[in-house]
């Protein structure tokens, strides 16, 4: 367990985790990895084929995956 800190709750409840994801859209069974950084989110991801079937590179038995990057921006 880490070290507590004032107003860091030491769990969230599983909605509210995965009301993290659909606030940027991305769906967390296809989610490897989910970052929030000062400039934005950044987010690895299975590639999926048109029928929402992830995609594998059969030569090297592995899933392909996305690297996907969405920006803070300010409101104008």
């Amino acid at each position: 367990m880490s070290k507590p800190i004032p107003g860091v709750p030491e769990s969230i409840t599983r909605a509210a985790y995965i009301s993290l994801f659909e606030a940027v859209g991305i769906e967390p069974r296809q989610t490897l990895e989910l970052s929030f950084k000062a400039d934005g989110v950044y987010a690895t991801v299975f590639a999926l084929d048109a029928n929402g079937v992830r995609i594998c590179d059969a030569e090297n038995a592995v899933f392909e995956k996305h690297e996907i990057y969405i920006p803070v921006e300010d409101a104008k």
